[in-house]
This record gives C-alpha cells, sequence and structure tokens, in this order.
C-alpha cells in the first residue's frame, strides 16, 4: 500500500501487485465477515504464542500441568470511536483508547481469551478472571497490573502455582516471627535473595520472595526514569530507589523445583510477550492507519488485529535480525521508529524480495541512532532475559 493511503481501492491496489490477480475493493469489503476475524485472530494468536516461548527452556516448565499468562497493551485509536473504546480524558478531551487482554497457554498456544475493551477497564479488575481457566497443577505468570493479593490467596487455596513481579509497599512478615520486615533492609549488600515470607497485612499469604540485583546500566536507567515520573505524588523515597536495584518476585513455586535464576528465566515468558506488545507502541501510529469506514464494529476489530499481525510480522522478520546484522556490520544501533519510515516508503520490496549489501549499508545509514546513549524498552527487556538465562 503507498505510504498515507488507507482506501479499500489502495489495498486492492497492493494486493494486485503482490498476487498479480486484479482485485476489486468490493471483494475486499465482501471479506471482512466474521470469518474473516475469526481467522485473523487465531493468526495473532499463534503469534503470541510462538513469540511467548522465544529462548525459554521448556525444562522448567515440565512440572506443571498448563502455564498461563495474562497480559493487556492499550492501542491509540481515532477520536470519532471513542463511544466504542473510551480512553483517558486529556486536556479537557475524551480520548479514545482500546486495550487487547489475553489469557494464553504458552504450552499448547491455547488463547481462550482474546478480547479488545476500552482503556478504562484496568488490569486489576479482570485480575480474578484467571480463576475461571486456570486448575490445580497449572502455573500462571502475572505482571504487577494484575497483582491482586486476594486473587493469589485464592490460586494458592485452589492449587494453582504463580509467579509475579513484587509490589511496592506490599508489606512482608518474618515466616516464624510474624514481625514485619523492611525489604530494602533485607536487600541491603546482597546481590540475591530467596527467602520465605508471610505477604499481605490481612492476607499472610505464605510466599517465596526472590530478588535478583540487576546490571548498573539497568538499574540507572530505572532510576532516571523514576525522578522523570511527572506525578510528584508518587514522592519516591530513598528506599524506593534502593529497591530499583533490584528485580523482585513473589512465588509459590519451591527451591526444590526453580533455583532463584530458574524463577527469573520461567518468568521470562512474560517478558517474551511485552517485547511483542512494546513493539506495537513503537514507531506505528495504528489510528493513522484504519481506513475511512469507522463505523462497523467488526471491521473495526478487523483493522486492529491486522496491522497488530503486520507489526509482529515486521519486528520478527524484518526488526530483530537486520538489528542484529547491522550491529555486527557496522556497529550501529537500529531505531525500531526510524526503520518503519524507511521501510514504509519501499514496503513492496521489503515484503518480496531479498536485501542485499548495498541495502544493508542504506537501512544502517537511514534507520540508526544518531547516538546511542541508553537503551530502549525492548532492548531493555532482552538484555536481562539474556544475562539471567
Amino acid at each position: 500500500m503507498r505510504v498515507g493511503e488507507k482506501s479499500y481501492l489502495a489495498w486492492a491496489s497492493s494486493l494486485a501487485i503482490i498476487t498479480e490477480k486484479t482485485i476489486s475493493k468490493q471483494a475486499i469489503f465482501k471479506k471482512m465477515n466474521e470469518a474473516w476475524l475469526t481467522l485473523l485472530k487465531l493468526l495473532l494468536q499463534e503469534v503470541i504464542a510462538k513469540q511467548s516461548m522465544k529462548n525459554v527452556k521448556l525444562s522448567l516448565l515440565k512440572h506443571f500441568k498448563h502455564v498461563w499468562v495474562q497480559d493487556s497493551t492499550s492501542i491509540n485509536l481515532p477520536d470519532m470511536m471513542v463511544k466504542r473504546f473510551k480512553g483517558n480524558v486529556s486536556r479537557g478531551k475524551q480520548k479514545s483508547i482500546a486495550k487487547i487482554n489475553v489469557v494464553l497457554n504458552v504450552l499448547t498456544g491455547l488463547c481462550p481469551v482474546m478480547e479488545l475493551m476500552g482503556f478504562t477497564i484496568n488490569e486489576q479488575a479482570l485480575s480474578d478472571s484467571i480463576l475461571s481457566i486456570a486448575q490445580a497443577g497449572d502455573l500462571v505468570i502475572r505482571d504487577l497490573g494484575y497483582f491482586v493479593l486476594p486473587v493469589f490467596v485464592a490460586m494458592d487455596k485452589a492449587g494453582i502455582y504463580f509467579v509475579s513481579r513484587l509490589k511496592y509497599k506490599v508489606a512482608l512478615y518474618d515466616i516464624k516471627t510474624g514481625k514485619k520486615r523492611e525489604l530494602a533492609q533485607l536487600l541491603k549488600g546482597k546481590s540475591y535473595l530467596d527467602i520465605k515470607v508471610k505477604c499481605g497485612l490481612k492476607e499472610q499469604l505464605e510466599v517465596r520472595l526472590v530478588a535478583i540485583k540487576l546490571p548498573p546500566e539497568q538499574a540507572a536507567e530505572r532510576k532516571r526514569k523514576a525522578k522523570k515520573d511527572r506525578d510528584r505524588r508518587l514522592n519516591h523515597s530513598d528506599d524506593y530507589y534502593a529497591l530499583l536495584d533490584y528485580l523482585i518476585f513473589i512465588t509459590t513455586v519451591g527451591p526444590e523445583i526453580w533455583s532463584y535464576k530458574e524463577v527469573a528465566q520461567a518468568y521470562g515468558v512474560r517478558w517474551n510477550i511485552e517485547i511483542l506488545f512494546k513493539s506495537w507502541k513503537s514507531g506505528f501510529k495504528i489510528e493513522d492507519m484504519i481506513p475511512e469506514d469507522r463505523v462497523h464494529a467488526l471491521r473495526i476489530e478487523g483493522y486492529i488485529y491486522l496491522m497488530l499481525l503486520y507489526i509482529a510480522w515486521f519486528l520478527q522478520i524484518i526488526f530483530v535480525p537486520f538489528r542484529q546484522a547491522i550491529k555486527e556490520r557496522f556497529g550501529k544501533q537500529l531505531s525500531m521508529i526510524k526503520v518503519v519510515k524507511y521501510v514504509m516508503t519501499s514496503f513492496h520490496d521489503w515484503l518480496i524480495e531479498d536485501m542485499g549489501i548495498k541495502d544493508l549499508r542504506q537501512l544502517a545509514y537511514f534507520g540508526s541512532y544518531d547516538k546511542r546513549r541508553r537503551p530502549n524498552a525492548v532492548e531493555d527487556l532482552e538484555l536481562f532475559y539474556n544475562q539471567s538465562s
């Protein structure tokens, strides 16, 4: 499709070039039905499932019947979609933001939940939905957004294992004495910590606490972001900054199954999905790529899934392989945003033709950062995951 065009006619002409067959805009329009939407969702589920298992040792997960990951990401949409996908209010104007919520079995690729909803439905409200899916002997891997202690208590009672990042300021207590423990003091001077504690003032949930010190550059980046936090009400304390030196987990999986390093490696399943989700927000303005017909609910959902599939293709087929090749050959770091702009100028060539050395030099020139100061979000996740593996 030519850059800047988003009509059915433009889609038809682009497909005609690729397939070498004449395709009408009416034919495309008619194909956008329930069966088409189901196919798109199945394709996206397959992509997410494959991404989730990259570089993950299956031996880490052999003790569990099923391994479930629940995650979500938000996508900015044209303002006229606000009735269907309500977002936040910015400068007095109601925005349209869709949230895609996914529950995935990373062992089988089964994806019982993939739904689009308004941004105002937060992860905590969705947290207990996993209880209708996971069963005794399963493992659930959770992000901080889904951290709800009563749900963890319910999982534990049902025999469902879990691993999650620890939410800041959650009360911790000594397993024997019941006295409150300060995490910053427990971590002081340690490269890692692996102990049992009781979690939550009311819940008193017995969990395994695992903390692993981050490489200095990653810890510094986390602190830099915290200091730039626009919400001054957070008023970060010295203890808060000290804890940013560590990745901190709670889990009900015992040390006889996982070492402390393997806790982080298993959590890497969720990081793999987050890398994909981060790419969905980097350099692609989905709201600018939706055709003018924005009133049909089924087609709107289909447009979004198509764009997510395209971005996943771009990340896995173009960006990641070429980033590594250019780093090795030219010593440069590719910017996803710059590469997107460069590729979109000759999308058809990138889709069907091989790249030669001349093209690599051009990509390195037009797609690299001018001066690399710090890793971006995707690189930051990959860096820790690779070092902990």
